[in-house]
């Protein structure tokens, strides 16, 4: 694409002019060789996504459903969802500038609801990144979403991943980077957030803003990158991060006003990875650990909080494996996560305390260069801390599922996109897991749930993380 150029109209250009040359000609020296202008690279648009989608019956006559019994469950059978990608490249002598907008649309089909318009979306990138102003440095401003590396078959960051609204900065040298960014959020939750209505001069309401409370997230990352030899790499990251809200007070139904306290958490993690042990082959271990604030998803509202209305008692920490070996005809995928999260509250009986796992083996046999044969086995299990107000007892649920699904591919490997597929899944849940579906929901009854249907997914030029 050309260069755009600026017009400035005529009136403006004959009074501008003289004054350009008579500087120009008071800072040239005669003996001054004549300088060529940096060539300007040309301007470059690019577009990228991501998308999934899978529909099924249950082989009773309803649809399939995913079972979701922790935090982090499998994402074999997860629901439709999309991004797009618009990216531009501009530079100049001196700089790079990319300017990046992500869409997401969520997974209401109108096929299911009747309704074209109740499908939201979402801006999940939309930023201004300027780059080399100092060699191998970038800073960006606005809303971005900043990932490291992630467990596929779980479909989780379980080190770093922030929705951030806000700016940063990376540097790159050789084989170590740093990042940085700051962001801030604001839920519309009574937790942050309480507007309401008063008496307006001479008559009617207006809105006043009567909780207005930032949360406030830093963040840091370094990565070593170092070669070990015959193709083998290896890398260490440490990660980095700092929460807080300020106070504030939100007015009650009876008039009166209830006061927030400020709070805060951070959280400390690594990783420690590996990979060209084989084609397309990585290993990824990761570690991570939250108090307070930090032990919670920034997305969300902290719950179980203690006696001082604050989360500085809660924790949570997670170690995470992720991993992947092929072969020209074959290939494995592995992926599982082990979490334990305590809140803020002083109950040590507390079923909102958890231990929870979540894993998956996925092995492909590649036919040929697009006709592959999928498996997967995957695992969900929970214990909570307190006992199930229906039975009196500690409840275990535990969740098995096993899947085939023969699929098409662009190429060969387990991350080869995109890909059709066929689902067969077979999910075995105990009494246990049973007991989290409502009385009233037949799914109660079904020790055996079915899958039986149709799934893709697709990704290109979408790593804008």
């Amino acid at each position: 694409m050309s260069q755009q150029t600026l017009l400035l109209p005529r009136s403006v250009a004959g009074h501008l002019l003289p004054l350009l040359l008579v500087a120009a000609a008071s800072t040239a020296r005669a003996d001054d060789p004549p300088k060529a202008e940096p060539p300007l690279a040309p301007d470059h648009f690019t577009f990228g996504s991501y998308g999934r989608f899978q529909l099924g019956s249950d082989l009773e006559g309803g649809t399939g459903r995913q079972v979701r019994l922790v935090a982090r469950p499998p994402r074999l059978l997860e629901g439709p969802y999309a991004e797009i990608d618009l990216g531009y490249d501009q530079a100049t002598g001196e700089a790079k500038f990319h300017s990046q907008v992500t869409l997401a649309v969520a997974q209401k089909l109108a096929h299911f609801t009747g309704r074209f318009d109740d499908n939201p979306i979402a801006v999940r990138n939309l930023y201004l990144e300027v780059r080399d102003v100092v060699p191998g440095l970038a800073l960006w401003a606005g809303s971005r979403m900043v990932r490291g590396d992630d467990i596929y078959l779980l479909d989780t960051w379980p080190l770093d991943e922030q929705n951030a609204v806000g700016g940063g900065a990376s540097w790159n040298a050789g084989n170590t980077s740093v990042r940085a960014h700051v962001g801030m959020n604001r839920l519309d939750d009574a937790y942050q957030t309480q507007t309401i209505q008063v008496a307006a001069d001479p008559i009617g309401t207006r809105p006043v803003l009567l909780l207005d409370r930032l949360r406030v997230l830093g963040a840091g990352r370094v990565e070593h990158r170092v070669p070990a030899g015959g193709g083998l790499h290896v890398k260490g990251v440490v990660y980095l991060e700092a929460h807080g809200i300020g106070q504030g007070s939100r007015r009650r139904d009876d008039g009166t006003r209830e006061a927030l306290p400020g709070d805060n958490g951070w959280v400390a993690g690594a990783e420690l990875g590996a990979w060209g042990f084989g084609p397309h082959s990585f290993a990824n271990l990761f570690f991570r650990h939250g108090e307070g604030l930090g032990a919670y998803n920034t997305l969300a509202v902290p719950y179980g909080l203690g006696t001082d209305k604050t989360a500085s008692s809660a924790r949570e920490w997670s170690l995470g494996l992720s991993a992947n070996h092929e072969t020209h005809a074959f290939g494995v995928n592995v992926g599982a996560l082990v979490r334990y999260f305590v809140d803020a509250d002083p109950n040590v009986y507390d079923r909102n305390d958890v231990w929870e796992f979540s894993g998956a083996v996925r092995p492909a046999w590649f036919i040929t260069d697009v006709v592959h044969l999928l498996a997967e086995a995957n695992l969900q299990y929970q214990r909570p801390n307190g006992l199930s107000p229906e039975t009196l007892a500690q409840e275990t649920p535990l969740a098995f599922q096993f899947a085939l699904m023969p699929a098409v591919s662009l190429g060969r490997g387990s991350y080869a996109r995109p890909q059709l597929r066929v689902v067969y899944a077979a999910t075995l849940v105990n009494r246990s897991a049973r007991l989290t579906y409502a009385p009233e929901d037949e799914w109660r009854l079904r020790k055996v749930q079915q899958f039986l249907g149709v799934a893709l997914e697709w990704w290109f030029h979408s790593s804008r993380y």
